[in-house]
């Protein structure tokens, strides 16, 4: 698994990808978009995307898309907060949105 995310890095790293098409990304209708925004929210680190991440945080339309499959938006997003924020899940994470991580997120988000 370590080595499929580090492939995705890797591949996601070759494009050069600005802090507006990361928001379009994240603002986009189409899961796998979305997904990829979240991403690269979350390798990206900055707070300016938190906003963004929060919006719809239980979303569970799952990736068909060879390099995020099996991955929910809800999933994505939980993980790209874990990483801009720097603070650990409360719970395990699974692909059901639990409420306890979501709220968890807001409060340390505001």
């Amino acid at each position: 698994m370590k080595f499929l995310f580090s492939f995705v890095l890797l591949l996601l790293s070759c494009n050069n990808y600005d802090d507006n098409k990361i928001i379009e990304l994240l603002q986009s209708s189409q899961k796998e978009d979305v997904i990829k925004g979240t991403f690269l929210a979350g390798e990206n680190g900055d707070k300016k995307f938190i906003p963004y991440l929060l919006d719809n945080m239980n979303d569970v339309r799952t990736s068909t898309n060879l390099y995020f499959k099996g991955y929910n938006v809800y999933q994505q997003k939980m993980i790209a907060l874990r990483k801009i924020l720097k603070v650990p899940l409360p719970v395990d994470l699974t692909s059901d949105p639990d409420s306890v991580i979501i709220n968890f997120y807001i409060k340390k988000a505001n």
